[in-house]
């Protein structure tokens, strides 16, 4: 349900940050103030660091140039706290701007520090920012691993806050992996440390989470009552991003509880923040909510609107989450507007998108499990050769020796078995979705019984009507040579007959070709064409063809009337120069206009010509004329005597 799901996601941003990184400073300036009056030394790393935390939350593009500082501080005073807070906090601002590679680098940088340092502090801060980027890449197992870790290291230090804060993550996780019973105990554990600890950060996550939890439960107005005390404190806290979060939140409870004016007030408030602070996350779900609450009104035009706005972000932004749940919004609206092939199309994008998301998972659980391995491969080969260059006596040895081999075959089990867990949790889960995709499948089939009919349609053409034809050929072939040339009026009239009859088998062939495709993309127009300039320079081999196309042409695709009204246009042209204007050359040219996507094709040869003024036109020039309005184009036809003709056709796309 798509609702629900930007929902869960929106509920993630409230809860996402670390707890040293989401303090503001109340007097800014004067702060600054000090920061320029303060020595160089590890005073000023710690107020370069909060000043950078502050603008992350505030003023996310301010917060780059204060944290670069203080890592360069750090590195010049050998401060390592300063160095991995300030990792941290520089990791914080890639996340924030939903550079979530980058950020992952530099968390890992500042964990290598803090386990040199063994800083359980640290340890926390640094595991817990890397899970938060586990959980907007959907990694949870993962996530929760981390979260943990996280979690004890907070223990070991008895940091209250930064237990709450462990709880708060932790439910989260549980949320998304629907896990719901200990999802609800984590995040009232969390809220009952924060109402003691007076936090009002603290406050802010576990409302917006609780809000979650009545979500779920649909009690919808104690949801928006919890929301709406999150979305307070905020804006107190002057947090743009968690403001448009909860302004999200509160619009998708209203619209479960069908008050769609008030929905829509919150939605239009929360997209207009984060078009303000360029949130592009944000707004892939804030855009296709709202397109599928329109959709709920049957206000399908604006719903389409907006929801592929957010597709638009999403794929950009290869948010692919997002991007699935939207397509199958999509699905909904063209079923509700009865268009069955765009049903059909968006539900294959649906199932290719989602089959994508679990295979990334599977893959990459499997790839880091493999990498785990053989780091521990590796750091057991370099104590085992520490232990032989260290000459102590042979029974010492060999002690070392069995407790190391014994320590990797214990960590090699270790990870066999984790492997095969985390396999069937994988399965189970593919299972599931499989389920889902049942009835999405069954449309499917339907529109593939629907392209059968058509094929056998085609198929009926080709071999009934197709091989009568071609026995009429044969037919008259035979009076021809039954004639032996003793009627030549005769003769030339079963010729002609012969010919025409031949030209409408290769006109079928054509037909059936158009028949047997929804879409004709440029690149099978241009075979088609080819094959048929191919076939004219061999009837008449003293003319020079020539066929060209622009790089941009190749992207276009046409509908199967198009695609054969543009045939049959520039078929008519060459047929027409061939028979009438004695041309030794004849070129066809095919390019897009960048400006509107305008289609421009010329026919040009260098024949006889003719005036326009004189001649009547025929069928040819009629035909072409009447081909190009039917796909809403225009033909100009220029001729003068002596100089050639050129046929240019204009269409739009």
């Amino acid at each position: 349900n798509l609702l629900r799901q930007f929902v869960i996601l929106l509920f993630l941003v409230g809860s996402s940050q670390l707890a040293f990184s989401q303090k503001t400073i109340k007097n800014i300036d004067s702060t600054l103030q000090v920061l320029n009056r303060m020595p160089s030394d590890t005073n000023k790393v710690v107020l370069l660091q909060k000043i950078a935390a502050h603008y992350n939350v505030t003023a996310v593009d301010s917060a780059k140039s204060f944290v670069l500082q203080g890592l360069e501080l750090s590195k010049e005073l050998k401060y390592k706290k300063g160095e991995w807070m300030n990792l941290s906090t520089l990791g914080n601002y890639y996340e924030r701007k939903t550079l979530y590679d980058s950020a992952v680098v530099v968390y890992n940088t500042a964990l290598k520090i803090v386990e040199n340092e063994d800083s359980e502090k640290g340890r926390a801060i640094v595991y817990n920012n890397l899970a938060m980027v586990d959980i907007r890449k959907g990694d949870y197992q993962q996530a929760l691993d981390r979260l943990f870790i996280a979690l004890r290291a907070e223990e070991t230090s008895n940091n209250r806050e930064g237990i709450a804060d462990g709880y708060n993550n932790i439910g989260v996780v549980y949320y998304y992996m629907q896990d719901y019973d200990k999802a609800t105990t984590y995040l009232l554990k969390a809220l009952e440390e924060q109402k003691k600890l007076g936090n009002v950060t603290g406050l802010q996550q576990g409302y917006n989470n609780v809000g979650a939890i009545f979500d779920y439960q649909k009690k919808y107005d104690e949801a928006i009552a919890t929301y709406k005390k999150a979305l307070a404190i905020s804006q107190e806290l002057g947090d743009r991003k968690l403001e448009a979060s909860n302004l999200a939140n509160i619009a998708l409870a209203y619209t479960k509880l069908e008050d769609f004016k008030r929905a829509d007030d919150f939605f239009e408030q929360s997209i207009a923040v984060r078009e303000e602070i360029n949130d592009k996350n944000g707004l892939a779900h804030s855009f296709s909510s709202f397109g599928e609450n329109l959709r709920l009104q049957k206000r399908y035009q604006l719903a389409e609107t907006y929801l592929k706005r957010g597709l638009t972000y999403a794929l950009d932004n290869n948010i692919k989450r997002s991007a699935r749940e939207t397509y199958s919004s999509l699905a909904e609206l063209a079923k509700d507007r009865k268009n069955t092939i765009a049903e059909v199309e968006y539900l294959r994008k649906y199932i290719a998108i989602n089959d994508s998301i679990l295979d990334e998972t599977k893959t990459k659980a499997i790839e880091e499990l493999e990498t785990k391995y053989e780091t521990e491969k590796k750091e057991n080969e370099i104590l085992a050769q520490r232990a032989q260059l260290a000459e102590k006596d042979l029974q010492v040895r060999r002690k070392n020796t069995l407790i190391y081999g014994g320590f990797s075959l214990a960590i090699a089990l270790g990870l066999v078995g984790y492997l095969l867990y985390n396999q069937q949790k994988l399965k189970n889960r593919q299972l599931k979705k499989e389920s889902e995709l049942q009835t999405a499948l069954a449309r499917i089939e339907t529109q593939n019984k629907l392209q059968e009919q058509r094929l056998r349609i085609s198929r009926d053409l080709h071999d009934n009507i197709g091989s009568q034809l071609t026995f009429v050929t044969s037919s008259i072939d035979n009076l021809k040579y039954a004639l032996d040339g003793t009627n030549d009026t005769i003769t030339g009239k079963l010729g002609n007959i012969s010919e025409f009859t031949t030209q409408t088998i290769y006109e079928l062939r054509d037909t059936i070709w158009a028949m047997n495709k929804s879409n004709i993309t440029a690149e099978d127009l241009q075979v088609r064409i080819a094959n048929f300039i191919e076939k004219a320079s061999k009837v008449d081999n003293s003319v020079e063809f020539s066929f060209t196309t622009d790089e941009d042409i190749k992207n276009q695709v046409f509908t199967s009337v198009q695609g054969m009204n543009v045939y049959r246009i520039i078929q008519e042209a060459v047929n027409n120069a061939l028979k009438y204007a004695k041309a030794t050359k004849i070129s066809v040219d095919m390019k897009t206009l960048a400006n509107d996507h305008t289609i421009v094709i010329n026919i040009v040869d260098n024949g006889i010509g003719f005036n326009k003024e004189t001649i009547e036109a025929g069928n040819g020039l009629s035909n072409i004329r009447k081909r190009t309005r039917d796909i809403g184009g225009k033909a100009d036809i220029i001729s003068e005597e002596g100089k050639g003709t050129t046929v240019t056709i204009s269409f739009k796309n």
